[in-house]
């Protein structure tokens, strides 16, 4: 019992240090790419992050200057 655990322990533990670096960048790779997918197929599926991304735009300050410009 213990060899049949201890060979697939052995089958799941890289083996080398660059075959640990390489499957944690693939799963650090994995997670970036869910959460990018995940924000950018959320306003699509769900109403409440429509509402919330497309506020009034007269709600809060803009960097757009229309009074007293410089010119």
């Amino acid at each position: 019992m213990t060899a049949l655990i201890g060979g697939i322990v052995l089958g799941i533990v890289p083996s080398t240090p660059s075959g640990a670096v390489a499957i944690v960048a693939s799963v650090m790779v994995a997670l970036i790419v869910a959460a990018f997918a995940f924000l950018a197929l959320a306003p699509l599926v769900s109403e409440t992050w429509t509402e919330q991304l497309s506020s009034p735009s007269d709600s809060g300050p803009s960097i757009d200057q229309t009074t007293n410009d410089a010119d």
